[in-house]
């Protein structure tokens, strides 16, 4: 009987949640929020004012959303709990345990509502530091409360009591056998195991709610990550259902109120294709739950654990949260400012101008470490998806791990995630670096330079990189051996950049060679001098060629429209990971080229295929794509190609149409597992 109250209770909080979720859209459609993030993954454009203005007097933004479904699906568990305590006629210390954790959650949702508030109405949130605090504070008053209104909260358990010296600190017998061991007024351990308690309260519960909040980076991913644990939590407690723990009951009915909150709520938050920076896919997602959403789902995730003892659990169950809280503390919050502080680039250690941070060794592109992935290109319904699949995969582990019979299963479930978390992190490392290499054009002898990232390597018919583009150069420009060394070599993005732009040079397609050299930022392009005379050259010739008296700028050389709407100061565009349109190969003239293709599924595929239809799953619209205009080389008699300074005789030559068309046989070659590693760009 009360597995079918559970389920009840399951399906009236999601329906509850859902409801509050749509009620909150219609009434407060302009709290968006107006906060500024510079840095390629936000490309925000500012554009004419228009008459749909806020309260605050800032425009409404097309790319943000509604905060309203935090504070939605808050109060749908609130009112869910509560709802079910009355329903399992909960008693006292049920009832107190119940209230501490809703209570708690509604401190972490009041935290992130005044985070969100700041950017609605100041267009910036509260400082982490300020954030940090309040959600600290929240934990450790919920410690205290469950030490003081409930006995559970003074016993002390392994594996804090057998530790040699803490034990010895928060418990006056560490040698119970029974698990626990009872604190009494007015011992030492007494005090010390009520230190201890809001210290680990407050560090489990802020780090948790931090690390949901770092998740909350696309549309729906926090929120199945928070489905699938919540799930988990409730299986794992199912263990702990029975007289000698009454709180199980509440604990199992907080995790199911969670999973039927988030449920509730996803259909409003759901992943697509779309991103700011890439403009036509359709958005399904219509409000988001803010910082007070995140941070009340990762409080709970918290209480949830630490009331029922599995808080190392967590750990398991919320390994991708561990990932995107990690990946944010380690290289933002350490490597960065430790670099900054200790590590010379000895190769920039004769220049005056400020090393920016992106030429040090980090692990990752961005971070948290979705935006990672996201700068590389992956489609964000797919990069959602698979990290859903993700968190799916931690929770199973976590749940082997908590309920396994055998002491070896558990330490396997144990070990299988650690790897999981290993491969993930260093998937980083794996993808972060680029390298020059050539591409085979069908029917052509001649081998055309592209990008790639990963590793130049093929193992066991699986190719560890990803063509990111293929530029117009050959390999014909390739002057001196050591060039030619250079190649299949991993560097980072901005010197594959330089690379790509001199070899567009010599080859004399001067827009691409520009376009290549305006995707490296500003304050990394400073620090190679060299590339700012080949751009102000090929300025110069532009101009001369257009028969302008004075000189083209690059803003006009590419008229950009303005793909967002917004107020907002513009961001660090454009984004150097992304490939090349062919619209700024061409200085503006919007022409269809062989390149304009999309190689992601196939790295075979380079052109000759025309598509006219729209993709079903929400992807961008590509339009359709023609052969390789007729391409003039000017090569010079001594190297067979120009560098735009010889002064040999050289002649034109014309090459041919190159069409290629995939056969079936030829995409059937591409193995499963590369389609998987390139599903995503």
């Amino acid at each position: 009987m009360i597995l079918l109250w559970l389920l009840f209770i399951f399906i009236t909080c999601a329906a509850t949640s859902f409801i509050l979720c749509y009620v909150a859209k219609t009434l407060f459609p302009r709290f968006r929020s107006g906060e500024h993030k510079p840095g390629t993954h936000r490309p925000d454009l500012p554009v004419a004012v228009r008459p749909d203005q806020s309260k605050a007097g800032r425009e409404i933004k097309t790319t943000e959303l509604p905060l309203v479904g935090g504070p939605a699906f808050t109060l749908a568990i609130i009112c869910a709990g509560i709802g079910a305590g009355y329903f399992l006629k909960f008693d006292t210390d049920q009832w107190t345990v119940l209230l501490i954790s809703l209570g708690a959650i509604v401190g972490y949702m009041i935290v992130g509502f005044l985070d969100d508030w700041h950017k609605v109405y100041r267009n910036e949130g509260i400082a982490e530091r300020t954030k940090f605090s309040g959600v600290f504070l929240i934990s450790v008053l919920a410690a205290v409360c469950y030490f003081f209104l409930l006995p559970a909260g003074r016993e002390a358990y392994g594996p804090y009591k057998d530790l040699p010296l803490l034990g010895n600190l928060i418990c006056s017998s560490p040698s119970t056998t029974d698990g626990v061991c009872p604190v009494t007024f007015p011992h030492f351990a007494y005090f010390g195991w009520l230190i201890f308690l809001m210290f680990l309260t407050g560090c489990i519960g802020s780090l948790t709610s931090l690390s949901v909040d770092f998740s909350d980076g696309f549309d729906g991913l926090a929120g199945g990550l928070v489905f699938s644990s919540a799930l988990a939590f409730g299986i794992v407690i199912t263990g702990i259902i029975n007289h000698n723990h009454p709180e199980g009951i509440v604990l199992e009915v907080l995790s199911l109120v969670c999973a039927g909150a988030i449920l509730g709520y996803l259909p409003w938050n759901w992943p697509s294709s779309w991103a700011a920076r890439r403009g036509t896919a359709k958005r399904r997602a219509k409000i988001i739950m803010g910082d007070s959403g995140a941070l009340s789902l990762g409080g709970a995730l918290a209480m949830i654990a630490l009331f029922s003892r599995n808080e190392w659990s967590l750990l398991l169950i919320g390994g991708a949260f561990v990932l995107e809280g990690l990946s944010a503390l380690i290289q933002a919050r350490i490597l960065t400012r430790f670099f900054r502080r200790k590590l010379q680039v000895m190769r920039f250690a004769n220049t005056k101008e400020r090393v920016a941070y992106t030429e040090f060794p980090l692990p990752f592109l961005a971070t948290p470490l979705h935006h990672h992935f996201d700068l590389l290109g992956w489609d964000r319904r797919r990069l959602v998806y698979g990290a859903w699949a993700l968190g799916a995969g931690f929770a199973v582990l976590g749940v082997m791990a908590g309920l396994s019979p055998q002491t070896w299963e558990r330490y396997l479930g144990r070990i299988l995630a650690l790897i999981l978390m290993v491969v993930i992190w260093y998937s980083g490392s794996w993808t972060k670096y680029y390298f020059v290499g050539t591409h085979p054009i069908e029917r052509s002898r001649r081998r055309r330079l592209a990008l790639y990232y990963g590793y130049p390597y093929v193992l066991m018919g699986i190719k560890l990189c990803h063509l990111v583009e293929v530029i117009e150069a050959s390999e014909d420009v390739i002057e001196t051996p050591a060039e030619a060394e250079a190649l299949w070599q991993r560097i980072n993005i901005y010197d594959a950049r330089a690379m790509l732009g001199l070899y567009c040079y010599r080859a004399g397609y001067f827009p691409a060679a520009l376009a290549q050299w305006n995707r490296i930022p500003e304050r990394n392009r400073v620090l190679r001098p060299e590339i700012a005379r080949l751009i102000t050259e090929v300025d110069t010739r532009l101009a001369l060629e257009n028969q302008a008296t004075q000189p083209m700028r690059r803003d006009q050389l590419i008229p950009k429209e303005p793909i967002l709407t917004g107020n907002l100061p513009p961001a660090d565009l454009p984004n150097p990971y992304e490939p090349i349109r062919s619209e700024e190969k061409e200085g503006g003239r919007t022409i269809e080229t062989w390149n304009d293709r999309d190689d992601r599924n196939d790295l075979n595929r380079v052109a000759g295929i025309v598509e006219d239809e729209e993709e079903e799953d929400g992807n961008e619209e590509h339009k359709p794509t023609m052969p390789l205009h007729n391409e003039i080389i000017t090569l010079s008699s001594s190297n067979g190609h120009s560098n735009g300074n010889s002064n040999h005789k050289a002649e034109p030559i014309q090459e041919t149409h190159i069409s290629t068309i995939p056969t079936q046989q030829q995409q059937q070659r591409t193995n499963w597992m590369t389609r998987f590693l390139h599903m995503g760009m």
